[in-house]
């Protein structure tokens, strides 16, 4: 009798021994980023089975489990997917809109206005050397200012390729790592048991791909994951396929060299494009391969338009050097590039014989008449033409207007995309702090449960030793009768 009551009495000191170093881990990593709480399952032992009955043997640990729910998982995950894209592209557009830094009296759209009154200034004045001085200096001005956007565009678009290089080595980084936890926890659970810290860091590990990548996960009966990435396999077992990175230069070569090389991601030794893709990568491909493209091409589209139609218009008149008459047919003012090299806002600016003379600049549109002044008006007279720039897009929709209204449409455009995917950012980010506090509403720590959870185990603890000492008694009293 009395050594069934120490056997029993010792399991249970044992088991709740384990059920609060249980709760102490809980305790240490409450603050752990990943980890999940855990719980030791307690079990009644197998009773002896005797003639009147059935008697208890004590108390056991059967496992040890993590509270875990995988369809929290899922939905933290898709939405941490969306924030991740909705962020960056933000993020992204936000430093597209800053170059333009629209309104402003340093901007493009003051730039062209001044440029304008140039013309007209000098159409008030036609003979003067001081009006023409104006009119070179705002044109320099203009093309510098193209120029300068065109620079920062193309830093954009180097550090948003660096980022997305970087990116794609994460990935594959992280890959590597779910691939070689796949190995381990199989293994460690081969016996029966489950690698709570294991599955906890390969969570973890799934959650930060799922930010980058927009990749799903599914489960298998060994315990490893799958982890698909659009639609294909990107993680199956120990096995995982690298990412990267191709830049689609055309086949043939176009005449004029391309600014913005489309790019694609290909998954092994694939050669199609990788889709479709989501998180932060879907972010950097699309404003690499769309919102840069399509800001420079209008940027283009204006510089072309402005410098093609002033140049129109400046070689139909002509110039005097002093009185002499007939006056010398006038040349471009900008300079109008080649087949090879045309103009783009990277390369406006002015024609070099307008750099060198200012007598080179037209007012006049009569041969005789050096006082006359048609075609510096005509020229200021563009700012308010319609339809004076155009630009096609991929898709063949045409975008037309007048310089300032076609840029304050560019403008328009990209505020109202950033003002959008700020406000996507906004309930992205919402809906991964529900997500998480669900998940962690079920897997996180809540210190005070603890600690009320582990004195309710000291008591059984402490419960369990009286049990000895009465055992003991019982063993002093039989010893005594002897």
């Amino acid at each position: 009798m009395s050594s069934g009551l120490f056997n029993i009495a010792r399991s249970a000191l044992l088991t709740h021994q384990t059920a609060l170093q249980t709760i102490s881990q809980n305790v240490a990593n409450a603050e752990t980023p990943g980890y999940s709480r855990q719980e030791a399952v307690v079990l009644a032992s197998t009773p002896v089975r005797l003639p009147f009955g059935s008697v208890g043997t004590g108390v056991s640990v059967s496992t040890i489990i993590r509270k875990r729910d995988a369809l929290l998982d899922d939905s933290f995950r898709s939405a941490n997917t969306l924030s991740g894209d909705a962020t960056l592209r933000r993020d992204l557009l936000s430093q597209i809109e800053a170059v333009f830094g629209e309104p402003s009296e340093l901007g493009l759209a003051n730039a062209l206005d001044q440029f304008w009154n140039s013309w007209s200034d000098l159409s008030a004045s036609p003979d003067g050397l001081a009006a023409r001085a104006v009119v070179q200096q705002r044109g320099r001005q203009l093309g510098q200012l193209f120029n300068a956007y065109d620079t920062q565009l193309t830093t954009i678009r180097s550090q948003t390729l660096e980022r997305l290089d970087n990116t794609v080595e994460r990935i594959n980084a992280l890959a590597l790592q779910l691939a070689e936890l796949n190995v381990r926890i199989v293994s460690a659970e081969s016996g029966g048991n489950t690698a709570n810290d294991l599955r906890d860091l390969r969570d973890l590990r799934l959650d930060e791909l799922a930010k980058v990548a927009g990749t799903r996960v599914m489960a298998q009966p060994d315990g490893s994951v799958s982890v698909l990435i659009g639609n294909s396999t990107l993680i199956h077992g120990d096995t995982a396929t690298p990412l990267s990175v191709w830049r689609e230069t055309p086949n043939p070569l176009p005449a004029t060299p391309l600014t913005d090389v489309p790019v694609r991601i290909q998954l092994g030794t694939a050669s199609d494009r990788l889709a479709p893709i989501a998180g932060e990568l879907s972010a950097m491909v699309d404003v690499i391969n769309t919102e840069l493209p399509g800001t420079r091409g209008r940027l283009d589209a204006m510089a072309v338009a402005v410098v093609n139609d002033v140049n129109t218009l400046h070689r139909g008149g002509f110039t005097f050097s002093g009185a002499t008459i007939p006056g010398t047919t006038a040349g471009n003012f900008f300079d109008p590039g080649t087949v090879t090299a045309p103009v783009r806002a990277a390369s406006m600016t002015l024609q070099a014989a307008i750099v060198n003379d200012l007598s080179k600049i037209a007012a006049s549109g009569n041969v005789n008449g050096p006082t006359d002044n048609a075609i510096a008006q005509r020229i200021s007279s563009l700012r308010s033409l319609e339809d004076t720039v155009s630009w096609t897009a991929p898709n063949g929709s045409t975008e037309t207007g007048s310089f300032s209204g076609f840029f304050r449409g560019l403008v328009t455009r990209l505020g109202i995309q950033t003002a959008t995917v700020s406000d996507q950012a906004t309930v992205a980010e919402g809906l991964v702090t529900q997500a998480d506090f669900r998940r962690q509403s079920a897997s996180g720590v809540n210190t005070d449960e603890e600690l009320v959870h582990m004195l309710r185990v000291q008591q059984s603890y402490q419960a369990a030793a009286k049990i000895i000492k009465v055992a003991e008694d019982m063993l002093d009293t039989l010893i005594s009768l002897a």
